[in-house]
């Protein structure tokens, strides 16, 4: 049978066609239309038959003059769940900029793509697949599980690829990674999430070749048990929620503070040296010690214990935890409400 029938037969069984979608595309299309080399009119009825596709489907010619490449097509599909035509995104360069406007997570899915590029290079295998937050025409962000072949073409250098939407599921499971990364009384990131973050920043910190990519501070609420024994447990979480508030007002969007347990937290601030850790701190019990802590109109006075480290090249980040926790551990020894910066004792004196 020619391949001009088989997309004649195609055509005329676009329902059957839709019920097999994707699968059907990527079982007999790419593994047997898209091999093979086909002429300019056979490639033109196979874009329309793309039409047919409940799936997002781009079709692209590679060109490595200029490595903007040329959007040949985009299906129905494509426009009604992206919007963009092929006018909007003429080359590949158009749609990466308008499909990752913030240039931070272009750069970061620019680079994915390439280290997948060289991994299925290596093994040669031919099929890549990301899963990609894209901007699309209407101003949302959606989901995409995104696939191409690099050695499946219909026609000298080109590539179709496919974005089967995901957004509803990928939404709902970043939901639930989120709340099983969120202390419930304070909403900030609990101690499991807070453990992962620091393994990030050390393997960040292992690619930069830096001594100090960042600091840890941790802050001991002191003699909270009088106050829960004075106040009751209900004015206890009105303390631990106030102070965690206020650290996170203070501190940048760029650290993390977390719950470490009970009445303790941890402060993550990446990029940041022990002597600019403690000015961080300092304005911290600035604001505590000026704010107005009031239970059933009753006032008083709530003080922390902090102690700085930073992390050291190579290390275990249960070591850095470890000399951070010995830090806060000296300045409950030498009185409280102090900062203790790897055996540096500075006591508040506000």
């Amino acid at each position: 049978m020619s391949l001009h029938r088989k997309m004649i037969i195609f055509q005329r069984r676009n329902s059957r066609f839709q019920r097999v979608g994707e699968r059907l595309l990527k079982a007999y299309l790419l593994k047997g239309i898209m091999q093979m080399v086909i002429t300019k009119n056979e490639q033109t009825l196979f874009f329309k038959t793309l039409n047919f596709l409940p799936t997002p489907a781009l079709i692209a010619r590679e060109d490595k003059c200029n490595h903007r490449g040329r959007v040949l097509f985009v299906n129905k599909a494509f426009v009604k769940t992206i919007g963009y035509r092929v006018t909007d995104i003429p080359d590949h360069l158009s749609f990466i900029s308008k499909a990752y406007p913030d240039i931070n997570y272009r750069h970061e899915m620019t680079n994915t793509w390439l280290d997948k590029i060289t991994q299925l290079v290596n093994r040669e295998i031919s099929l890549l697949q990301l899963c990609s937050k894209i901007h699309c025409k209407d101003q949302k962000y959606r989901w995409f599980d995104i696939r191409t072949e690099l050695r499946s073409t219909i026609g000298k250098g080109v590539i179709i690829v496919l974005f089967n939407n995901v957004d509803k599921a990928k939404t709902e499971a970043l939901q639930y990674a989120k709340l099983a990364s969120i202390d419930p009384l304070t909403k900030l990131a609990n101690r499991r999430y807070i453990q992962q973050l620091l393994q990030q920043e050390k393997s960040h910190q292992g690619r930069d070749n830096q001594t100090e990519s960042f600091s840890l501070v941790m802050a001991d609420i002191d003699f909270f048990k009088q106050i829960n024994d004075t106040y009751g447990h209900s004015c206890g979480d009105y303390v631990i929620e106030t102070v965690a508030r206020i650290m996170r007002q203070t501190t940048r969007k760029v650290d993390t503070v977390a719950r470490w347990g009970g009445e303790e937290y941890l402060l993550l601030l990446p990029q940041t040296n022990t002597i600019e850790a403690r000015i961080v701190v300092k304005k911290i019990m600035s604001r505590i010690h000026s704010y107005a802590f009031v239970w059933e109109g009753k006032r008083f006075k709530v003080t922390l214990t902090y102690g700085i480290t930073a992390y050291h090249a190579n290390e275990e980040t249960d070591e850095t935890i470890k000399r951070v926790d010995s830090c806060l551990y000296q300045g409950k020894e030498m009185g409280r409400n102090c900062i203790v910066s790897d055996g540096l004792l500075e006591a508040w004196g506000g």
